[in-house]
């Protein structure tokens, strides 16, 4: 015990007590040994511990010689200095070498999914008491209680929206961001190399690559420029299409060695539409970035946005995507002035509360968020749902579904709601918004489907499910009115009783936006960015009118959307339009049917008591006025006499971001024309021959005057008419010769521009 490490110091302590007290009787030899270890050891003591004004603790003593017998041999300053890190001699409680970790043992906190839920269910269940009890009696019939079981889930539906913009009243606490930790901006150059990908499917060019030459612009002015790569992914199938995407990209990637290269790959075929363009770039180019900054067509992203993403999930290791917030901006219509309007009101209420609702297990909008690539491969392979489209098939709504794969595979998933700089736009007309609900009621409705995956976490179970019931809300309201009038009729429901459910849904329905004004009006920054508080205050009425005209009509929609679906009739993931183009004609002609619907709702009402039509009026007068609302809501001109007017104005607007001036001047660098279209897809053999191969399939086209095309090749694409290109166009053995003949005759510097740089990097 005594010092095992120093052999020949405690072989000469040995020896010297041996000697001292050598007898030839083995006990008195014993006691002789011990009285002489003692002795030594309370001159060891002493000297050690001189400064104390009583002895060392006899059990930490022993505690301390224990731990460290070596301290006997060593000189008095050594071993003190071994006893100052072994507890306090004199208390007698030598150190913890394992010591418990605290432990609160506070009140039990529920989930933070079902923390969510209980203020909307307790509203919920009030309102149900209140409608319920003045319908439901001993003698209620089915129909009765069915009315107000609905009632009950059209509550809840709006009750749960209001109460997450109610929780985004109070601001986030740090805890509750995802914050990078502090870095200079030198060290943006050492993040991990990142992409950012744009999948296009039949868009404009001239929009999209003018907003990749303003981001690209954003990113080189910052003073430190991490690895950032762009991305174009094109799904056209149209060779003219593909011809103004090509002209596009090489004019923007015109400079030698562009600090920020812009690679573009066409598919051939869309295999999988979107969800398979992105699944085959994860797949073929993923290995070579670290994170993917997925945009839309039509988004746009400040360059100190996309690298505080980038620092941000770097600094979270759990974190596979980090979602910004999306603004929309440039709207120009009517509906779009609204929209945008509205989201600026009380979106950042709804991402507030949803932060604070969900966690980390947050929601993924499709675009304008950040991927960690490696997880985003390991989690996020699509499956097929089990049948055909719609509710089968593959999945049509992604996005969804892929933040729920990774928050299944122990991966987070969460909101940036304190991040700006980063946008999109919304469609100008009614049918156009209507036509992307189809689409998106399709997916979500597959999601019902997937929700009930295993394994996956209580909140994207209630994404899922939100998803869907959004659009399963118009039928719902469908019912509940056409059960009211039944009951009404029949003398089961009082006019009153439908008054006071209708107000008090309706309450909840407009409840963010109130919220949102409350919240604006409170603040100045905010307040001057709407235009001011009078004319906050007028847009909100002008708001909430075009709500209410815009709500039956939706309703209806919706409506037609899930039975159509339900009867087995799916739609693709088709090109979508983001500036006006509908003529007034059409814009009316789309919600004729229910303008006539409207007038016979209305030839009805005026059969039924005052007090009966009266209610009814909020679904038969919108519905009466479809039409007109529908050519109202698609009208630029409306929209910018409201913007001079400084209603519906928004932050971009009055406080504008060079980013979206930039993009918007840039376009006259991306603009393309038909004679440019016309010489691109003659000059290249990949869009010549796609395009032939169209007309092949086409027993309609018709042979062009040889004239025409000698015509052609001597003056070139621009002095020829739009109807001499469309006629060159349809004939695939003009085509042919053209493409033979004129790369000898016509000048090709534009179509030159850029050849010299990559389309597609190397994979490394």
């Amino acid at each position: 015990m005594l010092g095992l490490g120093d052999e020949e110091r405690v072989r000469a302590l040995a020896e010297d007590i041996t000697s001292s007290t050598r007898t030839d009787d083995s006990e008195e030899h014993a006691r002789r040994a011990v009285e002489t270890l003692q002795q030594r050891v309370d001159v060891w003591q002493s000297a050690t511990f001189a400064d104390l004004q009583r002895p060392p603790n006899p059990a930490w003593l022993r505690a301390f010689l224990a731990a460290h017998p070596q301290a006997l041999l060593a000189d008095a300053q050594h071993a003190r200095a071994l006893a100052d890190t072994f507890g306090d001699p004199s208390s007698g409680a030598p150190p913890l070498t394992t010591p418990f970790k605290e432990q609160a043992l506070g009140r039990p906190r529920l989930p933070s999914w079902l923390r969510g839920l209980l203020l909307p269910a307790l509203l919920t269940a009030l309102a149900t008491a209140v409608v319920g009890g003045k319908v439901l009696s001993s003698a209620s019939s089915p129909l009765e209680a069915l009315w107000v079981v609905i009632f009950a889930a059209l509550f809840a539906h709006a009750a749960l929206g209001c109460c997450t913009a109610l929780r985004g009243l109070r601001p986030l606490r740090d805890a509750e961001l995802t914050r990078r930790a502090s870095a200079t901006e030198v060290e943006w150059t050492t993040l991990p190399r990142t992409a950012v990908i744009i999948p296009i499917y039949h868009e404009s060019a001239t929009d999209v690559f003018a907003g990749i030459a303003a981001m690209r612009e954003s990113l080189l002015a910052l003073p430190a420029l991490p690895d950032i790569e762009f991305f174009v992914l094109s799904d056209s199938q149209d060779p003219l299409i593909a011809a103004e995407e090509e002209r596009a990209l090489r004019r923007i990637t015109a400079q030698p060695k562009p600090a920020v290269p812009v690679f573009y790959r066409r598919r051939s075929q869309n295999v999988g539409q979107k969800s398979g363009n992105l699944a085959e770039f994860f797949q073929r180019f993923g290995s070579r970035y670290g994170y993917v900054i997925v945009l839309d067509a039509d988004s746009l992203m400040q360059g100190r946005t996309m690298v505080e993403l980038i620092a941000r999930i770097h600094g979270a290791p759990r974190v596979a995507l980090l979602q910004a917030p999306i603004v929309p901006v440039r709207g120009q219509t009517l509906l779009a002035r609204a929209l945008q309007w509205s989201s600026s009101i009380a979106g950042p209420l709804f991402m507030r509360g949803l932060v604070r609702w969900s966690g980390a297990h947050g929601n993924y909008y499709g675009h304008n968020a950040i991927l960690r690539t490696q997880a985003f491969v390991d989690c996020c392979a699509l499956p097929k749902l089990r049948g055909r489209p719609p509710l089968g098939g593959p999945l049509l709504s992604h996005d969804f579904v892929e933040a729920a794969l990774l928050c299944r595979g122990g991966w987070q998933v969460r909101l940036a709601p304190d991040l700006g700089g980063s946008y999109e736009e919304l469609p100008p007309t009614l049918a156009q918004y209507v036509a992307r609900d189809r689409r998106w009621c399709q997916g979500n409705l597959q999601h019902l489907r997937v929700m009930g995956a295993p394994g996956l976490p209580a909140m994207s179970r209630l994404h899922l499910f939100l998803g869907a019931a959004a659009y399963l809300a118009g039928p719902a309201w469908v019912g509940f009115t056409l059960l009211g009038v039944v009951l009404t009729l029949e003398g089961r429901l009082q006019a009153d009783h439908m008054t006071t459910g209708l107000a008090l849904a309706l309450c909840l329905l407009v409840g963010p936006r109130l919220l949102g004004t409350l919240a604006a009006l409170g603040s100045k920054s905010m307040r001057l960015a709407h235009g001011g508080a009078v004319r906050l205050l007028l847009t909100l009425g002008a708001e909430l009118t075009l709500s209410a005209l815009l709500g039956p009509i939706l309703m209806l929609h919706h409506t037609r959307m899930v039975a159509a679906i339900v009867l087995g009739r799916a739609v693709t993931w088709g090109a979508a339009r983001r500036r006006t183009t509908s003529a007034a004609r059409a814009r009316w002609s789309t919600e004729s049917a229910h303008t006539v619907l409207g007038f016979g709702l209305a030839a009805a009402a005026s059969l039924l008591p005052t007090a009966q039509a009266l209610w009814l009026a909020p679904v038969w007068v919108p519905l009466v006025l479809a039409a007109l609302t529908s050519m109202l809501l698609g009208s630029a001109r409306l929209g910018r006499a409201l913007e001079r007017a400084g209603l519906f104005l928004v932050p971009s607007e009055t406080q504008p971001d060079p980013l979206i001036a930039r993009a918007e001047e840039l376009r006259a660098l991306t603009e393309g024309d038909s004679s440019g279209r016309f010489r691109d897809v003659v000059l290249d053999a990949v869009l010549v021959a796609a395009h032939i191969e169209r007309l092949t399939g086409d027993d309609q086209h018709a042979s062009a005057d040889p004239d025409l095309r000698e015509r052609a090749l001597r003056v070139g694409p621009a002095g020829l008419t739009e109807d001499e290109r469309r006629t060159l166009l349809g004939d695939p053995s003009s085509l042919r010769w053209l493409h033979r003949e004129a790369w000898r005759a016509w000048p090709t510097e534009t179509w030159e521009l850029s050849r010299h740089a990559p389309q597609l990097p190397n994979v490394s």
